[in-house]
């Protein structure tokens, strides 16, 4: 039997990263993980560790094909897995907003909470919190993120993301969410409450931070999502294969590592893989490259049946412009049309997660919404065929005052809120026409921003945990409140 191209290369990449599991091995620089690998009769030598294929395949096959990640409320309970699809913001510590002309600034507290509240409103993303941003005005201590999670709990029901990770961190972000689902480690396990990132160090390795983010999360029982980012030509081979078999290794890995340190944890096979410009040196995602990464990504997920994440609205574009349109719809389109299940950073970002840009938020809304209904196909049942219409009008007939159009006028067209349609007024300007519609459309979704309810226990359990943290919850509140 003969294989397609893409079965074929989906094949060859396997074997090669199982060559490279088996023969280079993966680099831990975490002792206490490589005494738990050596435990369960994996070869471990120089800090790295050879799983055999039957051995990777024993781990992986306790990672679940699919899990529910519980929000507050219950109305935004994601399911991440098999058929299902799931968004997320833009999400990577960006330092700067940018506004439409690409103009930097430092991003600031206010900012962070500007765009929790815009997660919030929009129906897109059940996932909110996490570092969308990092603030000037907080010092990036251990507390850091506490604080950020603090905000997104108060100004958000919907499910979790986490921070830069590392232990402390993590060991904190555990304890602020047991207390204010008034649970235990037994509890989380059984409810997933949060979901993080674990990044592999490339090429073929992981870095102590990150493993003690795996392990805090693990042992919980939170979901988490190794995605490896390799950058063809700079942390991989130049030739894309060869960097997506040493990612497919890497999350691999990372993969099986999550079910020794606790069967059955939920755990992502990611790639934020994409390569380096050969000219500049610059990490670049809105390429071609980076579609093709997030294609196999899918495919190769499924071949182990783990969940998958990819894609995102990402872009190189240093303003909102033509390049941020095409390169951030080429990526997402790819990620959607190839079925991955987590999709990050599918609205805001500017750059090469640079900047976050407000209104690159709002455009990344209305691009994700055409790609939904592109996605969702065409319905050909008897009264979208309109064959009754059709025979009525007959030949050289008009369709405007039809009764069928007035019933299916404001539902079966795409219509969107940001982009221009029919004749302008002489005089208008229409790149200030449509960036009228953007800001307009900001606007809007902050006015219907509604604080979610948040009960008095909820908020004192809440309180006294991040006070005995040492976050001045105090100042916190002040602050949200300006």
């Amino acid at each position: 039997m003969t294989l397609d191209k893409t079965q074929q290369n989906i094949k060859n990449l396997d074997d090669a990263a199982m060559t490279l599991i088996e023969t280079a091995g993966i680099r831990l620089h975490h002792p206490d993980l490589l005494e738990m690998v050596s435990d369960q009769g994996i070869r471990v030598s120089g800090r790295k560790v050879f799983f055999t294929k039957a051995q990777l395949k024993k781990w992986l096959s306790h990672a679940p094909a699919a899990f529910t990640l519980y929000a507050r409320n219950p109305r935004w309970n994601a399911v991440i897995g098999g058929s299902h699809t799931e968004h997320a913001a833009s999400n990577a510590g960006f330092p700067y907003i940018a506004d439409p002309e690409g103009v930097r600034r430092p991003a600031r507290f206010e900012d962070y909470l500007t765009f929790l509240k815009l997660v919030h409103t929009t129906a897109h993303f059940k996932i909110n919190g996490g570092v969308m941003v990092t603030p000037e005005d907080l010092a990036t201590d251990d507390r850091f993120y506490p604080i950020l999670l603090y905000a997104a709990l108060v100004h958000s029901d919907k499910c979790l993301f986490g921070g830069m990770g590392g232990r402390s961190e993590s060991d904190m972000t555990m304890e602020m969410l047991k207390a204010v689902f008034d649970t235990d480690t037994r509890g989380l396990i059984e409810k997933p409450r949060i979901i993080n990132l674990v990044s592999s160090l490339s090429p073929l390795q992981f870095d102590q931070k990150m493993l003690d983010t795996l392990m805090v999360y693990a042992a919980h029982g939170q979901p988490v999502i190794i995605s490896p980012a390799v950058m063809a030509g700079s942390t991989g081979p130049v030739t894309l294969a060869g960097a997506i078999a040493v990612s497919h290794a890497e999350s691999l890995v990372g993969c099986a590592l999550a079910q020794i340190i606790r069967k059955g944890t939920p755990v992502i096979y990611g790639s934020a893989t994409s390569n380096a410009d050969m000219r500049t040196g610059a990490f670049t995602i809105g390429t071609p490259e980076s579609a093709l990464a997030v294609k196999y990504c899918a495919r190769l997920a499924r071949l182990y049946h783990l969940p998958s994440r990819g894609g995102g609205t990402l872009n190189d574009a240093k303003s909102l412009s033509i390049q941020a349109g095409y390169e951030s719809m080429m990526v997402q389109m790819a990620a959607n049309l190839e079925g991955i299940n987590f999709n990050f950073h599918s609205a805001g970002s500017l750059d090469c997660y640079g900047a976050m840009s407000f209104e690159k938020f709002v455009v990344d809304l209305d691009l994700l919404e055409r790609i939904r209904y592109y996605i969702e196909d065409i319905n050909t049942d008897p009264d979208h065929l309109a064959l009754d219409t059709i025979l009525a009008v007959g030949h050289g007939g008009e369709y405007l005052t039809r009764k069928h159009t007035a019933e299916h006028c404001r539902t079966a067209p795409f219509i969107s809120d940001i982009s221009l349609k029919g004749a302008l007024k002489p005089g208008i300007s229409p790149d200030k026409a449509l960036l009228d519609n953007i800001t307009r459309n900001i606007q809007v979704l902050l006015d219907r921003y509604q604080p979610p309810k948040m009960e008095t226990d909820v908020r004192s359990r809440l309180d006294a945990c991040a006070g005995s943290l040492g976050i001045d919850t105090a100042d916190i509140r002040e602050r949200m409140q300006q």
